[in-house]
């Protein structure tokens, strides 16, 4: 059952379907999420905001890339030389935000101050790539076996991150552990939140295919994404909560056009930049059209892309009336 995020908390008006990923744009994305959430509603839609996750305290299980990775995993952590380097410049992920803006329904005297509250425990099971240079791996996708499959041959086999199906795997070991030492209650298990946010290097990757060989890795890509999420929901005692952010448009990053359509890049005539977009409309199409059908949990889908595309616009305008 796909579920917009404001109808969980009661909220009145047309759903905001809304996610904020990069450091500089989330703290303009998250203030006016807060600012939703905690002044416009009525008391009467407050009580129910804060009823909706009364389950108290609450745990957060994040799954994805570098855009969803702090950096602190509780299991199989990476090798120092494979470790992300955060600066404090960057700011919080959107996860890190997302366990404050849950973490409580108090009307806030400032953003401040619900930013301070945080989720019980944060297990992160997300892997970004690593800051120093010289390695050979690539960035997490959902599934590396497709990637392996479908790249040229030019390309070899090609080291990845822990994709999807690993990081699931690794978060099962965790969790038997955590039964083992009983660090998570009942209560706990019954307030928790996933997170699952890939797309972003599989549609990087499956752009620079023919348009035919690029559609079917995505339609097998995401296959594995719900059966994945099927195994989640399988172990999980309670009716799993998910939060499934769309695709965004890579080639509105700045790295697009270093890489791929700026100078010197491997794009000159933009036929990847056309297949990328191509695909970002296919992944975010089969996304809600699955979740719609799934029936073993809740999924909370936010259009990532479209908030994305208005930024993009906004901060043009401001450049063209300026």
């Amino acid at each position: 059952m796909v579920v917009p995020l404001f109808s969980v908390f009661g909220y009145k008006y047309n759903p905001i379907r809304i996610i904020c990923r990069s450091p500089g744009a989330f703290a303009v994305c998250l203030c006016s999420f807060l600012y939703l959430v905690c002044y416009l509603p009525t008391a009467s839609v407050r009580h129910e905001l804060k009823s909706a996750w009364s389950n108290a305290p609450r745990r957060l299980i994040v799954f994805g890339d570098s855009w969803s990775d702090n950096g602190r995993y509780p299991i199989d952590v990476p090798p120092k030389k494979l470790l992300p380097m955060k600066e404090e410049a960057q700011g919080l992920l959107w996860t890190e935000w997302l366990c404050s803006a849950v973490g409580d329904a108090r009307p806030a005297a400032s953003v401040s101050e619900v930013t301070q509250i945080q989720c019980s425990h944060h297990d992160n099971f997300a892997r970004s790539l690593p800051s120093a240079p010289g390695t050979d791996l690539r960035g997490a996708v959902v599934n590396r076996a497709v990637l392996n499959r479908t790249l040229p041959a030019a390309h070899g086999e090609i080291t990845m991150l822990s994709d999807l199906k690993t990081q699931v795997a690794q978060w099962l070991r965790f969790e038997r552990k955590q039964y083992t030492s009983s660090r998570m209650g009942e209560k706990e298990k019954r307030g928790t939140i996933f997170t699952v946010w890939f797309a972003l290097w599989d549609i990087w990757y499956y752009s620079q295919l023919n348009s035919d060989d690029a559609s079917a890795a995505i339609r097998q890509s995401m296959d594995t994404l719900f059966e994945q999420l099927e195994i989640i929901a399988d172990n999980w005692p309670t009716g799993a909560k998910i939060i499934l952010p769309e695709a965004m448009d890579p080639t509105f990053l700045p790295g697009w056009s270093m890489k791929r359509t700026g100078p010197g890049g491997s794009d000159n005539s933009a036929d990847d930049q056309r297949n990328a977009v191509q695909l970002v409309r296919q992944w975010n199409t089969a996304l809600d059209q699955r979740a719609s059908g799934w029936e073993k949990g809740e999924i909370y889908i936010y259009n990532t892309n479209d908030w994305m595309l208005d930024q993009v616009r906004e901060a043009q305008l401001v450049i063209t009336m300026g």
